[in-house]
């Protein structure tokens, strides 16, 4: 590929910076095709009889709902079953206790949603609001999909080339149905005389193999073709044992098993007449370009975001109205913008930082643009709060809203539910800004480092394994959303930051204390307790561990540390409404 002097000139470390980029704006394209799809599906079911009146009657209502929640169920188990292998894997177990409640809530939703009085709501919720950003977002990730297909296309114009090969990326995102782990158990019987063997009906892609196990109880030949005597190469020895035989493909397909479709393997078993072999073969098949699994994960995503906003916003009206309202106030602050340039400009800045790591600064990068953020965020939540609680409470203008048919619950929770609506807005924006600077790092310290060239894969690993830790990031600052808005029912926005800023201080040391070498000593442990209980312990949303170790963050952990936040965010909520019930706003 050559280079020309311009300043983004058609360049091999442009193309492997941005692929992985690509990749998640790929599975963004993917999920709004669907939402656009989905949209379109509720605008015609509105003006459908049958459909509009469902959510009036209470019976036809409940069985519709039970039906379509349990589809979603079955859809969101298919999916996961795909992704781990198994529902009854340990990875499974805690997605699917999620799934359940949300499934049967979205499937209610829905048929309120397409009720005949929601006719003209749809699209406003659609355009408006928080859905508004997130559509921007998806919308600019739709064009730089298409124009990577386009430049790649006619080879960037001579200029640049988002993606190498979009083509072969895509075609191995269709391959992704019929990849994965495949056993078969057989008999073969003894040939007294030279033959072709027993032919066994397989089907994968030899390019596609990564690992073909066999187990026999008895000496076999195989190849993938019919055995003939005076074949040399091509035939393996399988020798009779209790431990797996594996081979492994070679990517140069000089294995016994060539690139190409294969659709028969023959054993042979040269064994006494009538006795026979009992054999197990396993075969492991994964995408030529593996990196496609993500596509399916984030395009699921952004259908999620969307179906649980709407069916949110006919379930609870009046909780949503409220917090439509705090959404809107606090994404037009001139400070809802200034956090978010100053996160953007931190998180390429802060690439050219020499961290002095001796080679590992792409960890240090990880973990100061994630820490940054977390604090960028918890600032906005406490200064949200502050003026959306506390400021409406002394300036009479709660009062006003609750004289009208809504309560003092429903208040505190769309305040909870509108401030996290924009902090949910600033993750994505700078979450996914942060993916795409961390994908051109290591190209960055590669060059520094006089170490070459960085293939695209090594930068979609970094950048794909800091999402859970973006993810875990706004977990935690739901639970300072929901502290702060507990403490703006009674204190103003100075006791708001020096509480907070003390619970992010204790959250995060927590583990400290209560393992400190001085356990021994009864006070020490009677604080260290009273703290572990009282204060969130904030280390279960850090991925620093994961970060030193390269390692991914597992979904059985992220269900945990989703039931977390929910529990102690439900206790400060609970709090919450305690203070604000007998606060006189008069």
């Amino acid at each position: 590929m050559t280079s020309v002097p311009f300043l983004i000139a058609q360049n091999i470390k442009v193309t492997n910076w941005l692929t992985p980029v690509w990749l998640v704006s790929l599975g963004i394209t993917i999920g709004f095709i669907f939402v656009l799809l989905m949209m379109a599906k509720i605008l015609v079911f509105q003006r459908v009889k049958f459909f509009n009146t469902v959510s009036e009657d209470s019976r036809k209502y409940a069985i519709f709902g039970l039906l379509t929640g349990g589809v979603y169920f079955g859809l969101f188990t298919w999916f996961l079953a795909w992704r781990t292998g198994s529902v009854f894997s340990s990875e499974a177990v805690m997605p699917l206790c999620f799934a359940f409640p949300i499934s049967m809530f979205v499937g209610f939703g829905a048929w309120r949603l397409i009720a005949r009085r929601m006719i003209g709501e749809t699209s406003g919720l659609f355009r408006e609001g928080f859905l508004s950003w997130v559509n921007k977002v998806c919308i600019s990730m739709v064009v730089f999909t298409v124009l990577g297909f386009i430049l790649a296309s006619y080879n960037g114009f001579g200029f640049i080339k988002f993606v190498d090969q979009p083509s072969e990326l895509v075609e191995s995102l269709t391959r992704l149905p019929f990849t994965g782990k495949f056993e078969k158990s057989f008999t073969v019987p003894a040939s007294t005389t030279p033959d072709g063997g027993l032919g066994v009906d397989v089907n994968f892609d030899g390019a596609e193999l990564q690992i073909f196990g066999i187990q026999s109880n008895e000496r076999l030949d195989m190849a993938v073709f019919p055995i003939d005597e005076a074949a040399t190469t091509g035939i393996v020895d399988i020798q009779p044992g209790t431990d797996e035989m594996i081979l492994r493909q070679r990517v140069d397909g000089r294995g016994p098993i060539p690139l190409d479709q294969i659709d028969k393997l023959y054993f042979r078993y040269m064994g006494k007449a009538g006795t026979e072999a009992t054999v197990n073969i396993s075969w492991l098949v994964t995408p030529i370009y593996q990196e496609v699994g993500v596509v399916p994960s984030v395009a699921v995503f952004v259908f999620a975001i969307y179906l649980f906003y709407l069916t949110f916003a006919t379930m609870c009206p009046k909780v949503f109205a409220i917090a439509h309202s705090t959404f809107k106030t606090e994404v037009n602050q001139p400070l809802f913008l200034l956090i978010l340039v100053i996160g953007a400009l931190f998180t390429v800045g802060s690439i050219y930082v020499p961290y002095n790591t001796f080679g590992e600064d792409i960890k240090m990068y990880k973990d100061s643009g994630l820490t940054l953020i977390r604090v960028l965020a918890i600032f906005l939540a406490i200064w949200a709060a502050s003026k959306s609680v506390a400021e409406e409470i002394e300036g009479r203008t709660a009062l006003t809203v609750l004289s009208k048919p809504v309560g003092r619950r429903q208040f505190i929770f769309g305040k909870f539910t509108g401030i996290s609506m924009a902090i949910a807005v600033m993750f994505i924006v700078l979450g996914l800004w942060f993916v795409i600077w961390t994908s051109y790092k290591p190209i960055y310290d590669y060059q520094e480092a006089s170490k070459g060239l960085c293939e695209w894969p090594q930068c979609f690993l970094e950048s794909v394994r800091v999402i859970p830790g973006v993810f875990l990031c706004f977990l935690e600052v739901l639970i300072f959303v929901a502290i702060s808005v507990a403490i703006s029912t009674r204190f103003g926005i100075l006791a708001n930051f020096l509480i907070c800023f003390s619970v992010y201080v204790l959250g995060h040391l927590t583990p400290l204390l209560v393992q400190s070498s001085l356990a021994e000593f009864e006070p020490v442990v009677v604080f260290g307790n009273l703290i572990a209980i009282v204060f969130p312990v904030l280390n279960h949303f850090d991925i620093q561990a994961a970060i030193n170790t390269n390692s991914i963050v597992p979904y059985s952990y992220m269900g945990w540390s989703i039931i977390y936040t929910f529990l102690y965010g439900a206790m400060a909520m609970l709090l919450a409404l305690v203070l604000f019930e007998d606060r006189d706003l008069a």
